[in-house]
C-alpha cells in the first residue's frame, strides 16, 4: 500500500511538467482578437496568416500536416502569398499540432474548396451567349 502512495504521490508532483511538455495535454488560452490557440508558434501564425485573411478560419478548416502544406501551397500559387521560407516547419507544426482534423465534427466545420473543375457552371449574363 506504501508504494502505491509514494507511486501516486510521484506521479502527482510531476503532473504540472509532463504537462507543459506535451502540447496535446497542456491548455493553452485562446487570443481574443484571433481566435487562435495561445500556444508556441501562435504568433508566427497570426503574423502570417492575418496578412491576407482573419485567422478565424484556421479552426473551420483544420488538416493533417500534409493538408496545411497543401493549402499553404494553394495559396503560394493561386493567392498571391509569399514563399514562407524558413517559416515552413513552424508554421506547419503548429498548425498540425493545434488544428489537426482528427475527431473534427464535418456536420459543424467546413470542408474543403472544390477543384475548379468540380464547381457547377456559373450563371451567365443576360445577354451572354
Amino acid at each position: 500500500m506504501r508504494k502505491h502512495l509514494v507511486a501516486a504521490a510521484l506521479i502527482l508532483a510531476n503532473a504540472p511538467a509532463l504537462a507543459a511538455d506535451s502540447p496535446k495535454v497542456a491548455t493553452y488560452p485562446v487570443d481574443t482578437e484571433t481566435g487562435l490557440i495561445m500556444a508556441p508558434g501562435w504568433e508566427m501564425v497570426r503574423d502570417q496568416c492575418n496578412a491576407c485573411h482573419t485567422s478565424h478560419i484556421i479552426p473551420q478548416n483544420p488538416g493533417s500536416r500534409a493538408v496545411w502544406r497543401e493549402t499553404i501551397e494553394w495559396m503560394i500559387d493561386t493567392q498571391g502569398l509569399w514563399d514562407l521560407s524558413d517559416t515552413w516547419d513552424p508554421v506547419l507544426d503548429y498548425l498540425s499540432t493545434y488544428y489537426n482534423e482528427t475527431g473534427i465534427d464535418m456536420q459543424i466545420f467546413r470542408r474543403k474548396p472544390l477543384d475548379p473543375e468540380l464547381m457547377p457552371p456559373m450563371p451567365t449574363a443576360k445577354g451572354d451567349h
